[in-house]
């Protein structure tokens, strides 16, 4: 006894046969998948793409003052230590600035131009062109009591956010060095704006990053320079008026030889302190000048002249394809003309 054959072939000559038959049907299912793709590829609001690249000065790169280290040493300035800064986070961390709530927040303020030359603050903007003004007061309404201690959000704000988490990205290339931002919204010009504005967001973060230690450090050196500045004056006026008050050759009284100790030793301790105060003052310069990075704009934001969304063309060939497949299969499945087809 010879096993059953599990193959199937397809008779197409009859596979033929059911799609003519089933023609109008197959023909109304493409029609009405194509209509509801139209609809749907026209409804669908135009997005426009703006982008700007930057690059950041290198990590690690060699200081420039060191060239100037001979120079800076004859004048009493150690720039050793100025020149062997890097940085203390990764570059490639830099593009999740652009994620951090402190970020949108601070965009929300702003305020920017549209294509019709209208001012306003991008919280306005995007609930106006992005949501299209529609709002659920429930939405509106905090769920939980605010505190100093963190921020509290109402659900639109949240919803917001997270949607421009996907609107405003950034990217950085490890071969290159270069950080890419791209920015897609309903207005090319206001894409444009934004993603200018983040580039300077981003740029002026590095920045105050990369040189906040030493902004701390000078500011502190300053104040401690000033006040031995004070001091210095002070013992230098006193050693000068006492000379004049009692020269060293009319000097006869121990006391008096005693006071004058005083006063230069006073004198020394005040220019030692205030010299070496100046030195230090003059190496954190140096090394706040040495720690500020080059951030170089490669590519400027562009007003995007082409949409980026919809593509149009490419839903409605999706929408054909599909339904073409979906209309065959239905044609196949009616009073299970698939049998028919199978031998």
């Amino acid at each position: 006894m010879e096993p059953e054959s599990d193959n199937f072939t397809i008779d197409f000559k009859v596979l033929w046969q059911i799609l003519k038959k089933e023609k109008w049907s197959i023909l109304g299912i493409i029609i009405l998948f194509n209509l509801a793709g139209t609809l749907y590829a026209y409804s669908l609001k135009e997005e426009f793409v703006s982008e700007g690249k930057i690059l950041p000065e290198s990590q690690g790169k060699a200081s420039s003052l060191g060239q100037y280290a001979g120079l800076a040493a004859l004048a009493g300035v150690d720039i050793g230590g100025a020149t062997s800064g890097s940085d203390a986070v990764r570059p490639e961390l830099y593009p999740d600035v652009l994620k951090s709530t402190p970020f949108f927040l601070e965009l929300f303020k702003v305020k920017f131009k549209d294509k019709n030359n209208k001012v306003n603050s991008f919280q306005q903007y995007y609930t106006k062109e992005v949501l299209d003004g529609k709002l659920n007061p429930k939405d509106q309404k905090l769920q939980f009591p605010k505190s100093d201690n963190y921020i509290v959000f109402n659900r639109q704000t949240e919803k917001n956010i997270k949607d421009l988490k996907t609107r405003i990205i950034g990217s950085y290339d490890k071969k290159s060095g270069v950080i890419s931002i791209s920015v897609k919204l309903p207005d090319p010009v206001m894409a444009a704006n934004v993603a200018k504005y983040t580039m300077d967001y981003l740029t002026s973060y590095i920045i105050n990053y990369r040189t906040e230690k030493q902004k701390q450090d000078l500011n502190f050196i300053a104040k401690r320079l000033d006040a031995a500045r004070g001091k210095y004056f002070n013992s230098q006026t006193k050693k000068a008026t006492y000379s004049d008050q009692v020269p060293l050759s009319s000097l006869r009284l121990q006391s008096a030889d005693l006071q004058r100790e005083r006063i230069e030793s006073e004198y020394k301790i005040s220019s030692t302190f205030y010299n070496t105060l100046l030195q230090k003052y003059e190496e954190a310069k140096l090394k706040m000048q040495q720690e500020t990075p080059v951030i170089k704009i490669l590519e400027p934001p562009v007003v995007p002249n082409l949409k980026s969304e919809p593509k149009k063309s490419i839903i409605l060939i999706i929408c054909f394809i599909g339904s073409l497949f979906l209309s065959i299969v239905f044609a196949l499945l009616i009073s299970k003309n698939y049998k028919l087809i199978l031998s």
